[in-house]
């Protein structure tokens, strides 16, 4: 199974017809043509453990509930290493220099996945608990979905292509990227410009990179988390199919807009300076430590900081905000 995000081909393989079932019904929007050129590959293993080199260092930890501050002991001193990239568990890196491999581990299913980033060969260990006498066997309901999260950052940063956390959206061909902290209005934003024939392309995260000197969004077509009649609780919803909106895969970035809610009538937007807007993208973005080149990474932000027009979106009422404002100031 051949899958396409920001500009690149990704090809699945797994001997459980499960794992393929479940990531096309995942990736369905991003499904690619199986004869496609693949610029990384991902086999899917089962196994009941996975054996960690012994000259293998950590290298970062991700942030689950309840961690705030993860640390390292490194001779006698604790060094923390706490990352913003949430990969919904425990999750951490190791380096094998010797082998010129990285590892990454979901601590929630204890799974794992391997990487020779020079190779862009990925190997995703499922893990698959001895079996015992008695005891029925639960490795077939084991899913790679519970990974993805960890699996396109790890295919993204060996590619060049970086994780986002903001909404995009199409506009006559070119890309308008949302940033914003939980709770800004992202989602809706973004949605609500789909319904006026902007074309979606995420609601939480997109992958952000430069071709041939060009920034690009790159979508990530996955169920936006909406709130959906009066509901205190947020439901997942496939917004091309169920808001019967356009898509698009990816798109040439036009401008960048920091959400912030202003409780007044109507919309407005503020230029800002272009200096402001690096450590906006490096805010949003998993931060240095956790990119396989990490030069690579912060010229990437440097250079669409310098080429993109920055505005901040004070977002007032959802009836105020339409397609010709955006249009006017990009």
């Amino acid at each position: 199974m051949r899958v396409r995000l920001a500009d690149i081909t990704i090809c699945f393989e797994s001997d459980q017809e499960s794992d393929i079932s479940d990531l096309s019904s995942f990736f369905k929007y991003h499904l690619a043509d199986s004869e496609e050129e693949t610029d990384c590959t991902v086999v899917l293993k089962r196994q009941a453990s996975f054996h960690m080199p012994k000259d293998a260092e950590m290298l970062w930890l991700s942030k689950s509930q309840g961690i705030q501050e993860p640390e390292k002991l490194v001779g006698k001193q604790r060094i923390k290493i706490y990352s913003n990239f949430d990969t919904f568990g425990l999750a951490t890196c190791y380096i094998s220099r010797e082998r010129g491999e990285y590892y990454y581990g979901l601590m929630q299913d204890q799974s794992w996945i391997s990487c020779r980033p020079a190779e862009h060969k990925i190997k995703y260990v499922l893990h698959r608990p001895p079996k015992r006498k008695g005891v029925p066997d639960e490795s077939e309901g084991i899913s790679p979905l519970s990974a993805i999260p960890l699996l396109i950052h790890v295919i993204s940063t060996i590619c060049g292509r970086y994780l986002i956390h903001g909404a995009a959206v199409g506009i006559d061909g070119r890309a308008s990227l949302f940033l914003g902290k939980n709770g800004s209005g992202k989602s809706t934003l973004c949605t609500d410009l789909a319904r006026q024939k902007a074309t979606f392309m995420g609601d939480d995260i997109v992958l952000l990179y430069t071709e041939n000197g060009v920034p690009m969004v790159g979508a990530l077509l996955f169920p936006a988390k909406l709130y959906l009649d009066n509901s205190e609780e947020k439901s997942e919803v496939d917004v091309p199919e169920q808001m019967q909106t356009d898509y698009c895969l990816s798109a040439p970035l036009e401008a960048v807009y920091s959400v912030q809610l202003s409780g007044k009538p109507t919309s407005t937007v503020e230029p800002r300076v272009a200096a402001e807007l690096l450590p906006q993208l490096m805010g949003a973005s998993n931060g240095m430590m956790m990119q396989y080149d990490k030069q690579q990474w912060l010229s990437t932000m440097y250079e669409i900081s310098e080429q993109v027009p920055y505005f901040i979106l004070h977002f007032g009422d959802r009836s105020s905000m339409n397609l010709s404002l955006l249009k006017t100031n990009s």
